[in-house]
């Protein structure tokens, strides 16, 4: 599968791109991307067809700082869940640390390292894009980001030493230079922000160390699952998405990041379909809530049908039995622990 992103990456540029006398839906569809993707919080979109968006537009616009213009608008927030995480570090070191460790869960396409050397420290970039042969304005929108997510715990007077990038400089890097507020170098051995090691001991003023561990917990629980194969990200969706009984294989696959033709292909490769996947998710759903002895209404609705009669027909032709049937057969095969707790104090 494709390096994914988040599609919150998409904000902001709509706005842009029309500043620049663009159509951003147009442009968005060139590259095979639909920017509705920013309603849905769980969407994923291929970072290779961000990055071609982006550049696709600096040329139409015939603007050499398009990818940091974009970076103004970015804050803490849109990292989502990493920069909860980040916020609730205890300073500046830390919240890098976890930045650059959860950093894939936000977008697969980057890696982020924290060096110290000495009284230096590196915020180091990698761009993952094989096949892109040019991906400046993501690159530049990426490393705009951080600095700008620094500068907001460190305050808008702090200033880096130096930026690097490794692609070749604009016609003119005054933009860059203004946006930075330092020497900018390219055409260098790697993309990265060079700093004071001194500023990494900087508190973080809103910290809260519990909030912190329960942050880092369930971001751990979300990154087991991001080498999962192409068919259990499938079923971790349809989970999350079948009680809203919005489960529809388009919006499945919108929050894989591909098209529906690529997902049942994925599906296909692991000998499964999406409605085999959906079936069998619907299945282990209800047997676990009807034996928690939900009522079977709140059951039908949670595994996405309309009403109980559209339920128990399901049900039955997938256990050749009632939801009620099935509940006293589970009743019978439970021990008698009452029973033998009787005759043990006997």
């Amino acid at each position: 599968m494709p390096y994914l992103v988040r599609s919150q990456v998409l904000t902001g540029y709509a706005t842009l791109a029309r500043a620049f006398g663009l159509a951003p839906e147009l442009m968005a569809r060139s590259v095979g991307l639909d920017l509705s993707a920013l309603a849905d919080l769980d969407a994923r979109i291929p970072a290779k067809a961000f990055a071609e968006l982006l550049e696709r537009s600096a040329e139409a616009a015939n603007a050499q700082d398009f990818g940091l213009r974009l970076a103004e608008s970015r804050g803490l927030g849109i990292l989502g869940p990493v920069g909860i995480v980040m916020r609730e570090e205890a300073d500046l070191r830390s919240a890098l640390q976890s930045l650059a460790r959860y950093l894939p869960i936000h977008n697969e396409a980057l890696g982020l390292e924290l060096d110290e050397d000495g009284r230096m420290a590196i915020l180091r970039l990698e761009v993952r894009l094989p096949g892109l042969p040019e991906a400046r304005h993501f690159t530049e929108l990426s490393l705009g980001a951080f600095f700008r997510i620094v500068s907001r715990f460190l305050g808008v007077q702090w200033k880096p030493s130096h930026v690097c990038f490794e692609h070749a400089a604009p016609a003119d890097p005054s933009a860059h230079r203004r946006f930075f507020g330092c020497r900018v170098e390219f055409q260098h051995e790697f993309n990265g922000v060079i700093f004071n090691s001194k500023d990494l001991d900087a508190p973080i003023s809103m910290s809260d160390a519990m909030l912190a561990r329960y942050a880092h917990r369930y971001l751990d629980a979300i990154a087991q699952h991001r080498d999962a194969s192409p068919s259990d990200k499938v079923r971790e969706l349809v989970r999350l998405w079948l009680p809203s009984g919005s489960c529809r294989a388009s919006k499945v696959a919108r929050g894989l990041g591909v098209d529906r033709r690529s997902m049942h292909r994925y599906l296909s490769q692991a000998g499964e379909s999406f409605s085999l996947v959906v079936s069998e998710i619907r299945a282990e759903m209800a047997c676990r809530m009807l034996g928690g002895r939900r009522p079977v209404s709140e059951v039908a609705e949670l595994v996405g049908f309309s009403g109980p009669a559209a339920f128990s027909r399901w049900f039955k032709q997938t256990f050749d039995c009632s939801p009620s049937q099935w509940r006293e057969i589970q009743e019978d095969r439970r021990p008698q622990y009452r029973k033998r707790s009787g005759r043990a104090g006997a």
